[in-house]
């Protein structure tokens, strides 16, 4: 299993409250050194000038050499108080905005170079949506105040990756007909609408497995709508409630606030978001590579293949191991893939895909050890450092040099 010149970004455990969301220049200068220095910092994305990476999340950054006739040798860095030795490091950043790193490198020359970088952390560079609003059905409202208007059967799904602890969720909105001006609040999601994915384009349970959003359900009049959603401090579902940020979503209006979603219920059936219009996040260019992953998951990309590599909890010939891949936008894992065995590495499996599939996209992996049953080793799996503990799944994303 050879390495390979790529960046990979490694999903480890993700927050997500708030978001940052930045425009991509594609003429813009990705070299983050000063002009007269030798040092390139490369990591996770890459716009404008500026490296960006995810909070909370194990992201590899690699240093580098502007001037290909005196290549580096080595380098020392400082990260958050952290110290790490060698051209390619991992660090899990914890701190959002301008975070230092001081590198001191030493060149095959033997010269060397001290050079201070900021990195930008931001919290959220998915690229999808995180919010969908669906409507599942219609009835006559029969008695009451609004007797003979029809009410819309409407599923709100948000990310959790959008969230904070992803434990207790919650919402606050103008859903009073009577008074719009008096919104609900406090108002707790049901533990069985935790776990949901988009299956076949509309909303479906998770069942056993985590699910990629949490779901409002609301049967709603015609007419504007907006709320907040975040989480509760307490699983009783009191405390502080804290808002995420629904940043760069079709629902959500920048210049007024980041934490409201806002959509109109239509007669025809139809949702209409009213918010800015849908904003990309970090735009996804080619970084630069260190090894190709460690014990428990290794890969390699080459004429087109992206082939992965999983160290089984037993020699392969005593199971019958599979690899699943997830569609990120449903949340929907795919059909079960049989791994094969590696020559020389008995306790190894492996299987191929397009490379297509997995490069300059966030890509969720799980294997298990008998495909009959579909079960993911998620004991083996939380021994990687791609293993991602709230979704449960090997976590990453490769940007091809």
């Amino acid at each position: 299993m050879k390495k390979l010149k790529l960046f990979i970004v490694l999903f480890a455990t993700i927050f997500f409250t708030a978001c940052e969301f930045v425009e991509f220049d594609p003429e813009g200068q990705i070299e983050t050194g000063a002009k007269e220095s030798q040092l390139m910092l490369k990591g996770a994305l890459i716009s404008g000038g500026n490296v960006y990476v995810q909070l909370d999340v194990s992201t590899g950054v690699t240093l580098v050499s502007t001037n290909t006739a005196n290549p580096l040798n080595n380098a020392t860095w400082t990260v958050e108080g952290n110290s790490y030795t060698g051209l390619n490091i991992t660090h899990k950043f914890a701190t959002l905005g301008d975070v230092a790193v001081q590198v001191t490198a030493t060149f095959q020359s033997g010269a060397t170079e001290s050079r201070n970088f900021t990195v930008k952390v931001v919290r959220d560079m998915s690229p999808y949506d995180p919010v969908k609003v669906y409507i599942t059905g219609s009835y006559q409202v029969a008695t009451g105040t609004w007797t003979g208007y029809t009410r819309y059967n409407v599923i709100i799904l948000l990310s959790k990756e959008r969230f904070a602890n992803k434990t207790v969720y919650g919402y606050s909105g103008n859903f009073n007909d009577d008074n719009l001006s008096l919104w609900l609040t406090g108002a707790k999601v049901p533990t069985l609408d935790a776990n949901y994915i988009i299956q076949n384009g509309l909303p479906a349970s998770a069942g056993a497995d985590v699910g990629k959003y949490i779901a409002i359900k609301r049967d709603l009049l015609a007419r504007d709508y907006a709320m907040a959603v975040g989480e509760f401090e307490k699983a009783d579902g009191t405390g502080n409630f804290a808002w995420a940020d629904w940043s760069g979503s079709t629902f959500v209006t920048a210049s007024k606030n980041v934490g409201i979603i806002e959509f109109k219920v239509n007669p025809n059936s139809t949702i209409t978001p009213l918010g800015d219009g849908y904003v990309a996040p970090v735009a996804l260019v080619p970084g630069m590579g260190g090894d190709s992953g460690e014990g428990v998951f290794r890969y390699t990309l080459a004429n087109g293949k992206f082939t992965v590599f999983f160290k089984l909890n037993n020699t392969f010939s005593a199971l019958t191991p599979f690899v699943q891949i997830k569609d990120q936008e449903t949340g929907v894992w795919g059909t079960p893939i049989a791994l094969t065995a590696v020559t020389d590495f008995p306790n190894y499996g492996k299987a191929e895909f397009n490379e297509a599939q997995v490069l300059n996209a966030l890509s969720s992996l799980r294997f298990g050890n008998v495909i009959a049953n579909k079960t993911p080793d998620f004991s083996q799996m939380s021994k990687s450092a791609y293993y991602n503990e709230p979704f449960k799944e090997l976590r990453f994303t490769i940007l091809k040099q």
